[in-house]
């Protein structure tokens, strides 16, 4: 209980110090008027003293930078591959109108045994618990990889933040999470399971996009490392 509720603490303190600086991270970002980007965050000394007074194991905790320009809401859906392709497990919505700078923060170690995502623009935020179907993590071997880069957004286009194998195969080939428009490659090695958390911006609002749920990618392009 204690853990929980520091975890909570610390991710609320995290995205409201985030957009507390927000020229925060423009100058170090290099954006342009009119750039739509997402990256991992950069925390800054007052969050890392945060983490420290709590203290808090971090590789717990995935945080990223966002901004964004014509968005009514975002969404983050979470898949488990079936048979090669992507089912959805949960899909969490926002309609907090994510205009401008703001912060993505999910906490999870095995996501079987759950996971809590939030985000937060200038203008609200909202957030989603859920847990990833697999059961008991006994003799399972887990490999996740995480967005690492500075990544261009596409209103109403996915994007991967992670990707986690869940295995008892003791050997695990790790993917960047781009390979999550590759649902077949990762398939290929038959691993109990495989997780993966996207978040999507909408030029829709949350009643508007309601009407149709966005499908998960079928096409299987070359990768790029």
């Amino acid at each position: 209980m204690r853990t929980k509720r520091y975890a909570a603490l610390f991710l609320a303190a995290a995205l409201a110090l985030s957009l507390a600086g927000c020229g925060m991270n423009e100058d170090k970002n290099k954006n342009k008027d009119g750039d739509m980007t997402i990256q991992p965050a950069q925390l800054t000394e007052e969050e890392t003293a945060l983490t420290e007074l709590l203290n808090l194991e971090m590789k717990s905790y995935r945080i990223f930078d966002f901004r964004v320009t014509g968005a009514k809401s975002a969404k983050i859906s979470a898949y488990e591959l079936v048979d090669g392709e992507w089912s959805s497990v949960t899909t969490g919505l926002g309609d907090f109108a994510p205009e401008g700078p703001g912060r993505i923060a999910l906490m999870f170690g095995k996501m079987n045994e759950g996971v809590s995502a939030r985000y937060q623009g200038e203008h609200g935020g909202g957030g989603t618990q859920f847990a990833m179907p697999g059961g008991e993590s006994t003799g399972l071997f887990y490999a996740t990889s995480v967005l690492t880069d500075l990544t261009p957004v596409d209103l109403d286009k996915e994007i991967p933040l992670a990707i986690q194998i869940a295995t008892s195969q003791s050997e695990i080939d790790s993917y960047y999470v781009n390979y999550f428009e590759m649902p077949r490659e990762l398939a290929k090695h038959n691993y109990e399971h495989v997780y993966a958390i996207t978040v999507t911006f909408s030029a829709s609002s949350v009643s508007d996009s309601s009407q149709g749920a966005s499908a998960a990618p079928s096409a299987e392009p070359s990768p790029t490392e």
